[in-house]
């Protein structure tokens, strides 16, 4: 079985660490020959789980942790972090039928996550939220 993971980065849940995590994974795209369709929804996926984790976290978060890992034609991304429990996967579907005036706002990130991803996960695990995404390669 191939597979090739980058060393995890660690950030400071606050908006100026946003563009650490965009160049981890640009990297991570760049290394692995992925395209652009691939990169840039993986790049949407963190960056969603990254700004709820800022912006609904009850009590702030101290840290998030997040990695990939390369395997056959996918990558297989981890996202942790220490703020209170929290299951993405347990939020309401989108009516993306509704205009946009009478839709309630947020939602639309997760959306995304459930439809460009092949698998995404919860688990609790030690006091942390680990989000597990799966994107099957395109090209």
């Amino acid at each position: 079985m191939q597979s090739s993971a980058q060393s995890p980065i660690r950030l400071r849940p606050e908006l100026s660490k946003l563009p650490q995590l965009v160049a981890y994974i640009a990297l991570f795209a760049q290394e692995h020959g992925l395209n652009i369709s691939d990169t840039y929804a993986l790049t949407l996926a963190a960056e969603e789980l990254f700004s709820n984790t800022i912006r609904h976290s009850r009590s702030p978060a101290n840290w998030v942790l997040f990695s990939l890992i390369h395997r056959h034609e996918s990558v297989i991304a981890t996202y942790t972090d220490d703020a209170p429990p929290f299951d993405p996967t347990l939020q309401a579907e989108s009516d993306i039928t509704a205009s946009a005036g009478t839709r309630p706002v947020g939602g639309l990130g997760i959306h995304f996550i459930r439809r460009a991803m092949r698998s995404f996960d919860y688990r609790r695990l030690d006091n942390r939220n680990v989000v597990t995404f799966t994107r099957h390669l395109t090209g």
